[in-house]
């Protein structure tokens, strides 16, 4: 049976790394080795890691961000096919077991992912990618025909709901560390240009970061990755010149739902100069959404216009963290 390698970052992850444990060892396929980078983290990480023993690698080193710590357990990984996981996620059981019978079926397939169910702390829970809630949405399995139309259509790759086949990685090379947001995407961008990529239409991974916001809070536990923001340029760096023509379309959309997010967490790292530069640079491919509106509302307002939209979407996201805060010692009484 083939070894499956899963890599699973944690950064003062106490209040889920058990939960995304269970979730692996839970897993109907089995054969699997499970490495833990604790990323410097200063809670009780390591104690949750120890109660499983000798069933996972466990790795400690200073805090230097996700993609490093991928890449050190993807250098202790000894499966054919690679898994990473989120220690703020999980896995329904049948996902190791479903993505294995897809790459075995579809060799020519670098990766595959699978649909997602996300909870939002005061938003309802939503099912991704949008395809899933379409009657016309096939049921069974498929290759997808050009990765980047999809990907910017359905924004259907996240971290911890892919199997990549390690061969891919091994010719591709491994995630970049000189930025700590967006790095995954990249990733993701980067290996689609090493093969084709498939799609299982049915919820196996759930996004859940409310216990990690509530414990570490929302600002806070982005705070470090903040540090060190790409622009745009650094991260399409090594996508870009792998592409075929007819992936440029796909590609510029994604770029700019990326875009998007730098902005976003440009300004609430109070970087407002470098959040307008690449709203800028944007041009037509703005993802059309309340805050981008918001945005593009403040450029027409000048300078001052600029200032006070950034001073509303900080003040938003300090309160909203707050909340989730306030609410969490609501439930735990």
């Amino acid at each position: 049976m083939d070894l499956v390698s899963i890599i699973i970052p944690a950064y003062n992850a106490e209040a889920t790394l058990k939960r995304c444990l269970d979730s692996v060892f839970f897993q109907t396929y089995r054969e699997h080795q499970v490495i833990v980078i604790n990323d410097g983290s200063t809670d009780n990480t390591r104690g949750i890691a120890s109660e499983y023993k000798d069933a996972i690698e466990y790795i400690e080193q200073d805090n230097q961000g996700p993609g490093r710590s991928r890449n050190v357990g993807l250098g202790r990984a000894k499966g054919s096919f690679i898994a990473f996981l989120d220690a703020d996620d999980y896995w329904l059981p049948a996902f190791l077991s479903k993505c294995l019978i897809f790459m075995k079926e579809n060799h020519d397939a670098a990766a595959v992912t699978t649909g997602q169910y996300i909870k939002l702390w005061g938003h309802s829970d939503i099912i991704r990618p949008p395809i899933l809630n379409e009657p016309s949405c096939r049921k069974v399995p498929f290759i997808i025909d050009n990765f980047f139309s999809f990907w910017a259509a359905q924004n259907h790759v996240v971290t911890g709901a892919s199997l990549i086949r390690r061969n891919v990685i091994e010719r591709a090379g491994y995630q970049r560390t000189d930025f700590r947001v967006c790095e995954d995407l990249e990733y993701w961008g980067y290996l689609a240009t090493f093969g084709k990529w498939g799609f299982i239409p049915e919820v196996l991974w759930i996004g859940d970061p409310t216990p990690a916001v509530a414990s570490q809070g929302w600002l806070k536990k982005h705070l470090r990755r903040w540090a060190n923001l790409p622009t745009l340029d650094q991260w399409e760096k090594r996508i870009l010149p792998r592409l075929s023509t007819e992936d440029l379309p796909g590609f510029h959309r994604v770029k700019g739902r990326v875009a998007a997010s730098l902005v976003h967490q440009n300004i609430l790292a109070g970087n407002d100069r470098e959040a307008k530069r690449i709203l800028n640079q944007l041009g037509n491919n703005v993802p059309e959404s309340r805050i981008m509106k918001l945005l593009q509302t403040g450029i027409k307002g000048g300078a001052v216009g600029w200032y006070l939209v950034c001073q509303m979407i900080r003040l938003r996201e300090r309160l909203k963290s707050n909340a989730v805060a306030i609410s969490s010692r609501h439930i735990s009484r």
